[in-house]
């Protein structure tokens, strides 16, 4: 069961640098711009800053997932409601960062064609 709880922290973790790094070469070599509105001043100042921010939210995120997960390996029935939402939740974590890597990826090759 560790290496299910792994591979799903590593997946978000995953997919939070690939946002990063796709919002970052757009940024520098194609000129676009960050859509998040809490972020998009942080682009403009620090890049660095802007980094520091975004990487440490997805690995925020991503531990609070495996905790939680780790947490809610409790063999009680008062947990499997709980277990539901958690997987839930991190599916649509996951599901809302592949499309903002996709519309990412998609954004950099069209400007780049």
């Amino acid at each position: 069961m560790l290496k299910k709880d792994l591979i799903l922290f590593s997946a978000i973790i995953l997919l939070g640098i690939l946002d990063w790094l796709t919002t970052v070469t757009g940024l520098f070599f194609y000129g676009a711009a960050e859509v998040n509105p809490l972020l998009f001043g942080l682009t403009k100042s620090s890049m660095i800053l802007f980094s520091v921010v975004k990487l440490s939210a997805v690995i925020v995120i991503g531990f609070a997932f495996y905790k939680a997960i780790v947490i809610s390996r409790s063999e009680t029935k008062d947990w499997h409601f709980t277990k539901r939402i958690l997987y839930g939740g991190y599916a649509l974590t996951f599901l809302v960062l592949t499309a903002v890597v996709t519309s990412n990826v998609i954004a950099i090759s069209r400007v780049y064609c």
